[in-house]
């Protein structure tokens, strides 16, 4: 297969309460790199306010929702503290930063969007302002009409997380996303470790991390995950129900095509 696989990791909150956002974004790096995606094709936001912050009590860890393990050492950073905005996320995602790593991407490549963080109606929450909806939709459609990919998979955990994208993008045909969230329900948390009174991830964000983690890449496709017929990863969550948006079919899609380097 022709063209590169571009990866981007975004936990959008900060502090302690929100331990589980940044947990997941460093279990998701780590399992990406276990398939040896290159950091050069690999963006990561996180505030990064949790390896060391005064409520931990072992400084430079971030405790995996798989099997409580360090995923924060080795972790590249590319943007963090004031950095992690809508703006650069955009940039980022468009190419267009002028201070930061960017994805450089052509018709051929593929493209991979996890999101993990707060949301309201129509926004994904950053640590000091929101991403609206009408701006990641015109990113996408923008870039899109441009040619700046071939496929894009976007997985995004937040709470109220449909509302970010409803039928923008009903006729895309390059373009896959599941949302955790219906427009009107709430992330259920999951993994809560007694020790340090948080939770390590949210059900559906440890369900995919857990997927990934015993998936095989050559086989097994994003289908294997978000079908009706649930398999043995993922429960039916009548709470949560996730929700799926845009034309690309995600039975045609293996893992090996966006997350893992040929």
């Amino acid at each position: 297969m022709s063209g590169k696989k571009w990866v981007l990791l975004v936990a959008g909150s900060k502090g302690w309460n929100n331990y589980k956002h940044q947990a997941n974004v460093c279990c998701h790096y780590q399992l990406v790199k276990r398939q040896k995606i290159p950091d050069e094709q690999i963006v990561t936001m996180m505030y990064d306010d949790i390896a060391d912050n005064d409520k931990t009590p072992h400084a430079g860890i971030i405790l995996s929702v798989l099997d409580n393990s360090n995923v924060y050492e080795g972790v590249v950073k590319d943007y963090t503290k004031a950095d992690v905005t809508p703006k650069n996320f955009l940039d980022a995602l468009q190419g267009t930063g002028q201070h930061g790593k960017v994805i450089k991407s052509c018709k051929d490549d593929h493209i991979y969007i996890f999101m993990s963080g707060l949301g309201n109606d129509g926004k994904f929450e950053f640590p000091d302002s929101s991403l609206l909806a009408t701006d990641f939709i015109a990113a996408i459609q923008k870039m899109t009409k441009e040619n700046k990919f071939s496929k894009m998979i976007i997985f995004m955990d937040s709470s109220y997380s449909a509302s970010m994208f409803h039928e923008e993008l009903a006729h895309n045909d390059k373009v896959f996303v599941l949302t955790s969230c219906s427009g009107g329900t709430e992330t259920t948390p999951a993994g809560y470790n007694s020790h340090l009174d948080v939770f390590l991830s949210d059900k559906f964000s440890s369900t995919w991390l857990k997927f990934l983690n015993e998936a095989d890449y050559d086989e097994q496709t994003f289908h294997d995950l978000s079908a009706d017929k649930q398999s043995k990863y993922i429960e039916v969550n009548k709470d949560a129900c996730p929700c799926r948006f845009g034309k690309l079919d995600p039975t045609m899609c293996l893992l090996g095509e966006f997350l893992r380097e040929q």
